[in-house]
């Protein structure tokens, strides 16, 4: 009778105590978005898409924004668990820190991503790329990859050593600044990523009119002016130490979300799919010797 007893005893203590190994994990996961404008605006665009994957996920998901400089050092830190960025920087995070490829964004109706090569409409001596000898060129910071190193490439491709064929090669903060630097004959020419110019003319600061393209390039389905071939595009990352389950959960949750939806229209988003492959990313910087390849050469 006694071993009856105690058997019972210990079934009713197995069911009534919690297994802790099993308690709901209510770690905060934290995803860091690359935002050109740091925190302007960025509360109103993303806390939906914090909701949603709270909702689906079952933690609590923090998202930041980050700027080009903010990335590298979070993801060293490992203050994020995820993150988005231009896909040099990613592919340098790959290489030096370990981070993985999760999914990639699309905008509009592109994955893809390209840079954009230009002058002032009425620039009366700059009509291609060797007409910028010792002229002043505009671009958006040493390593980013629509900001530079996509025309870095350009010109190298073209047989022209940018450094000592430019007069000045002056780098700016924001795409905007290039922009208006150009049109205030402050520099000769620049680049922006593709796109830039379409959403400035949206917003009714420039005309199209106003510009010139360099080395105008056409691509099939590709919707923005630009001067370069087509790259991946942004891609959601993990950081080497975030598990691949709930890398897929993430990923599951966002791919999901139907194209009308409010957290895409939100972040002005058209959608994400499975990422595209960034091999080509890594000859790039190779070949320039930037990123993960900085060798001797500094930004």
């Amino acid at each position: 009778m006694k071993k009856i007893i105690l058997t019972v005893l210990v079934l009713l203590f197995t069911f009534a105590v919690p297994n802790l190994g099993a308690q709901e994990n209510t770690e905060e996961i934290r995803i860091g978005i690359l935002s050109w404008r740091g925190p302007l605006g960025f509360k109103a665009r993303w806390e939906a898409a914090s909701e949603y994957l709270t909702e689906k996920i079952g933690r609590p998901v923090v998202i930041l924004p980050l700027e080009f400089e903010d990335i590298l050092p979070a993801v060293e830190k490992e203050e994020v668990d995820f993150f988005t960025s231009d896909p040099s920087v990613f592919m340098t995070a790959k290489l030096q820190y370990g981070a993985t490829e999760v999914l990639t964004m699309k905008f509009t109706n592109a994955d893809s991503v390209s840079a954009v090569l230009f002058t002032a409409a009425d620039h009366p001596k700059v009509h291609e790329l060797t007409d910028l000898k010792r002229k002043k060129f505009g671009a958006l910071r040493r390593w980013s990859f629509g900001g530079w190193q996509m025309a870095e490439k350009e010109f190298l491709d073209t047989g022209i050593n940018p450094y000592p064929f430019l007069h000045t090669l002056r780098f700016f903060d924001k795409p905007w600044s290039v922009v208006k630097a150009v049109l205030r004959g402050t520099v000769d020419a620049g680049t922006v990523p593709a796109g830039i110019l379409e959403r400035m003319v949206a917003a009714g600061t420039v005309k199209m009119e106003d510009f010139k393209i360099l080395e105008q390039k056409f691509h099939p389905d590709f919707p923005y002016v630009c001067s370069t071939k087509l790259y991946p595009g942004f891609p959601l990352a993990k950081t080497a130490t975030v598990d691949q389950e709930l890398a897929d959960q993430v990923a599951a949750a966002l791919k999901a979300l139907p194209r009308d939806d409010k957290v895409l229209k939100d972040t002005r988003i058209i959608g994400w799919v499975d990422p595209l492959d960034y091999t080509e990313i890594k000859v790039v910087q190779a070949q320039l010797r930037g990123g993960g390849y900085t060798g001797g050469r500094r930004w």
